[in-house]
């Protein structure tokens, strides 16, 4: 079984887009290495990001996530566990518009 988590959070406002970008290719990286998937969605305010893997390894990754300066307001909105990933194959994918739906509507597969 693996654990899909599913968190909002708010930028802090001088988050600028290079940011963000070194955070999804730092993300390709560490996740890969931790066997995790995921997609990222930011709208230029918000967070919107799933994560999937092996329950210890995602839990531990959402505690460093939660506690990172970058963002505030950080809530958990869903998690369950599954049999298969959503995002087979996305180390950590960015999706590129300001519909969430895309992450969001992964929860329920």
């Amino acid at each position: 079984m693996l654990l899909r988590i599913l968190y909002f959070s708010t930028a802090h406002a001088d988050l600028t887009a290079a940011e963000v970008d070194a955070i999804v290719s730092h993300s390709v990286q560490a996740n890969a290495a931790r066997d995790v998937t995921g997609a990222l969605a930011f709208n230029g305010r918000n967070f919107c990001q799933l994560l999937e893997g092996d329950e210890l390894v995602v839990r531990d990754l959402i505690a460093k996530i939660s506690t990172d300066k970058r963002h505030s307001g950080f809530k958990v909105i869903d998690e369950k566990l599954v049999q298969d990933r959503a995002f087979p194959g996305w180390a950590m994918q960015r999706v590129r518009d300001l519909d969430f739906s895309v992450v969001i509507n992964a929860m329920t597969r």
